[in-house]
């Protein structure tokens, strides 16, 4: 090998690797361990009756469980990401029943990432069939679709990945793009995170969610990947 072809495929090593690293999010959330850029909030922490479950390593108690009635999970914000900005929102969640509904127009908030002062936000769930959805939706706070993907399999772990770049979303499931959009979305800077529920609403999720993780840029298919194949902090 000549000493010109050596330095060529280090530099493509390295550019691989650049491209596959994780960042730090800016939130981590899990039963285990959750952190906010380094930083202990846990003071801003509010659980209401949440439960665990194994997670999808097999560890008991592992996993944030919600009942799907009365249970959430609550996180105040410091760090206010922007929802027209770039952002990349990851999570892990599992149902062993499909989803119930109470009316043509219930859901289920997995994630609600929202200011209801200024009326803005993001929500992640199931969605009945009266918003003339797949299922597993992505919307904006007054239940405007974004993106919308079929309910995968039952009494699985699965991954999911909401994408904006700054022009496109994307959803990805178990690393896999699905569906995308150029939808505009809402302008703001939400202040509360909400897992199981939204804020003052009763449209609850039920089943278990785990490692949630919030990052302030559009990760590449690659780094998506590397998600999905990560183990926990």
């Amino acid at each position: 090998m000549t000493k010109f072809t050596y330095y060529i495929l280090l530099f493509l090593l390295i550019i691989s690797c650049g491209h596959n690293q994780l960042p730090v999010p800016l939130y981590y959330l899990s039963v285990t361990d959750w952190k906010v850029e380094g930083h202990d909030e846990r003071f801003n922490l509010y659980e209401y009756n949440t439960g665990t479950s194994t997670d999808r390593f097999g560890n008991p108690n592992g996993a944030f469980y919600f009942d799907g009635t009365s249970t959430s999970l609550g996180l105040s914000l410091n760090k206010k990401p922007h929802l027209n900005s770039p952002i990349t929102i990851s999570w892990w969640y599992s149902i062993i029943d499909d989803p119930l509904f109470k009316d043509s127009m219930d859901a289920g908030n997995m994630i609600a990432l929202v200011d209801t002062v200024q009326a803005i936000g993001l929500q992640f769930g199931f969605r009945a069939p009266g918003y003339r959805t797949k299922g597993l939706d992505v919307w904006n706070w007054g239940g405007a679709t974004i993106l919308e993907n079929q309910i995968p399999k039952l009494n699985q772990w699965h991954h999911c990945v909401y994408v904006y770049d700054g022009h496109e979303h994307q959803f990805y499931l178990n690393g896999e793009p699905m569906e995308m959009s150029e939808i505009k979305p809402q302008k703001g800077n939400p202040d509360f995170l909400m897992l199981g529920n939204y804020p003052g609403g009763t449209q609850f999720f039920k089943g278990s969610l785990d490692e949630l993780r919030i990052y302030e840029r559009a990760l590449s298919r690659n780094q998506i990947l590397a998600l999905l194949n990560m183990k926990k902090f």
